[in-house]
């Protein structure tokens, strides 16, 4: 199937695809981090669900939850305070999840708690925490530990392009998944994939082709003939 020719379900599918392969580059380059590598986070998973949309806001409440704020102490250097990692698996309630989903998410969850508890600082189990998390339909703990990702590792533009997925697809905080798209954009000028997700959101979310070329061919002027991009500027001609 070429671009001209997906449907908009079929980008979203890719969209969450991408997700994963970008998550697959992590882990693999996080095994290199001892050599110098900018660790990279990845996790894998064959768990399928359905998903509703909710509410959230970008300091971590959802549906009147609570809230979680991060500051950076002295000392070790790790962002504080530190997610709760005994947080039990919370579907939001307007998430639909199958139990089978939630009980294998939970599996993969509960050895990334302990391993965030022996060492804090791993950015990579951060990530598939929150990617389980999200899985899971609790999108509160996945904000919360995204965010928190994004503190430990101030330069990463994974974690805040998925907060922008987040935010954009599942709980409809259209400000808030324009926000984080951008700021991706902005610590990631050179990356095409955080232009697409942007132009994609502004033409699958909001409807609104314009925004989406303006976009596409502000990233063909930061990365000139990019082919996804020029493939995605022929798309929305």
């Amino acid at each position: 199937m070429t671009l001209m020719q997906m449907t908009r379900t079929h980008k979203i599918i890719l969209s969450i695809l991408s997700a994963l392969v970008l998550l697959w580059a992590y882990i693999a380059l996080d095994k290199r981090s001892n050599s110098g590598a900018q660790p990279l986070n990845i996790a894998t998973t064959t768990d399928t669900n359905t998903v509703k949309t909710g509410e959230a806001s970008v300091s971590g409440n959802v549906s009147g939850t609570g809230s979680y704020t991060i500051e950076q102490v002295d000392g070790s250097g790790v962002p504080q305070p530190i997610p709760d990692l005994n947080r039990p698996v919370r579907p939001l309630g307007s998430a639909t999840v199958t139990t089978e989903a939630i009980v294998r998410a939970t599996e993969k969850i509960l050895p990334l708690q302990a391993e965030l508890k022996k060492d804090p600082s791993n950015f990579s189990a951060w990530m598939n925490l929150a990617l389980y998390q999200k899985m899971a339909g609790d999108y509160q703990g996945a904000v919360i530990t995204w965010q928190y990702a994004g503190k430990l590792s101030p330069a990463d533009y994974i974690s805040v392009g998925n907060l922008g997925n987040l935010y954009g697809y599942f709980l409809k905080d259209n400000v808030k998944a324009e926000s984080y798209f951008k700021l991706a954009i902005s610590k990631a000028p050179t990356q095409a994939s955080t232009y697409i997700q942007l132009a994609e959101f502004y033409w699958d979310v909001l409807k609104d082709l314009n925004k989406a070329r303006n976009i596409v061919d502000q990233g063909l002027d930061a990365i000139p003939n990019n082919t996804n991009l020029l493939q995605l500027k022929a798309t929305l001609q």
